[in-house]
């Protein structure tokens, strides 16, 4: 598992980077990564921790902001339940790191070996966490008092080699003792050991300063060199003198030929050159000019292919319009005929019954009342005396 403490400038304001020293001691040898981290966006609530677990989602914790706090992160998120002794010193460095007067820090920091039976006792029997507040007090008193600063670091890596806090304390009184090649492996180690923040900003700082004091070493090996060589050339003047114009004459003999031979394989080079450049922009011509013919066939045929694609396209479409426009003709012309097979039909109708209706009126009233007037007509087949069928047709007796 992993505990990512925000050290942003919210979650920073609020003591998270005191806090990531706390985690750190109360999970070391627990198998916990926690690291620093940037801003988890839940500003206002801190300090906020995420807590990073394979196979399950990130889960972020807010206000981490006591001890009490701090503990039960760990036991209830991470699974690491605290001791109660190494819970009593934690809890005197959560409040030592929190505590402004230095003279306080001091009292408290003994309080903490108090706690563990006194210094021996904690280095015997609790080497961790005695290392631990051994790099407390070396931080503490490094700006006063860098010797002793040294010895609890140095004492601290000792007690606990994998402890990264050990080396950084140890680098910062080596620095502050101006022995920066040892302050800096000091630094290297800590990195190493996983304190990437504080560890990498002390390499910086501490490489400038070995870059500075290899120069200064350096000038000074120089200078010396320079004074020995002068008093070497001194001894040696008078006969390096008498060689001299010998060797001027032979250097430039040897310099004149050296530069005949240069001119010539210059010249050399230089038609070498001349002549393969042509030969390039020659064979780069007539590939453009292959390429260009190449091009220009493939657009022929292109446009040869969508013109024939066009007409055969212009084709169809006058095909298909002379099909449609036959068939609409073929459709007009039975539409037609039929209309007019309709209308001669209708015509007929109309005609007969025209004609049957003249016959019925002209039976209905002509013959009926000439029946009547003369009485000469037999009343037809069927009917008694005084009956009459209008719609029988009439008989005539002679």
């Amino acid at each position: 598992k992993q505990i990512h403490v925000c050290t942003s400038t919210d979650c920073g304001g609020k003591g998270s980077s005191a806090l990531l020293k706390d985690l750190e001691d109360l999970c070391a040898g627990g198998g916990v990564d926690v690291q620093a981290s940037t801003c988890l966006n839940h500003c206002g609530k801190g300090p906020n921790v995420q807590i990073v677990a394979k196979g399950k989602a990130n889960k972020i914790v807010e206000k981490i902001d006591s001890f009490k706090a701090a503990d039960k992160l760990l036991k209830t998120e991470v699974g690491i339940e605290v001791k109660k002794l190494h819970k009593q010193v934690g809890e005197i460095k959560y409040d030592i790191r929190r505590t402004k007067a230095a003279d306080e820090r001091k009292d408290k920091l003994q309080k903490a070996f108090k706690a563990l039976g006194g210094e021996d006792k904690a280095v015997s029997q609790e080497p961790r966490m005695a290392s631990q507040l051994l790099v407390m007090r070396s931080r503490e008193v490094v700006a006063k008092s860098a010797s002793d600063a040294m010895q609890d670091a140095q004492r601290a890596t000792e007690l606990c080699p994998d402890a990264a806090s050990a080396f950084i304390a140890l680098s910062m009184a080596l620095e502050k003792l101006g022995k920066w090649a040892e302050a800096l492996q000091a630094a290297d180690a800590a990195v190493e050991k996983g304190d990437i923040r504080e560890g990498t900003s002390l390499q910086r700082r501490l490489k400038d300063k070995v870059k500075e004091q290899d120069a200064a070493d350096a000038k000074k090996k120089a200078d010396e060199e320079a004074e020995e060589a002068k008093k070497k050339a001194e001894v040696e003047a008078e006969q390096r003198k008498k060689e001299e114009a010998e060797r001027k004459r032979k250097a430039a003999a040897e310099a004149k030929k050296k530069a005949a031979e240069a001119k010539k394989k210059a010249e050399a080079d230089a038609k070498k050159k001349a002549e393969e450049e042509a030969a390039r922009q020659k064979a780069e011509e007539e590939e453009a000019e292959r390429q260009r013919l190449k091009e220009e066939e493939e657009k022929a045929k292109a446009e040869a292919e969508a013109k024939a694609k066009a007409e055969e396209e212009e084709r169809l479409k006058k095909e298909e319009e002379a099909r449609r426009q036959a068939e609409e003709e073929q459709e007009r012309q039975r539409e037609e005929a039929r209309r007019r097979a309709e209308a001669e039909a209708a015509e007929k109708a109309a005609r007969k019954a025209e004609i049957e209706e003249a016959r019925r009126v002209y039976e209905a009233s002509v013959q009926g009342k000439l029946n009547k007037l003369f009485g000469c007509c037999r009343p037809p087949d069927g009917l008694g005396p005084g009956e009459e069928d209008s719609e029988a047709p009439v008989k005539f007796v002679a």
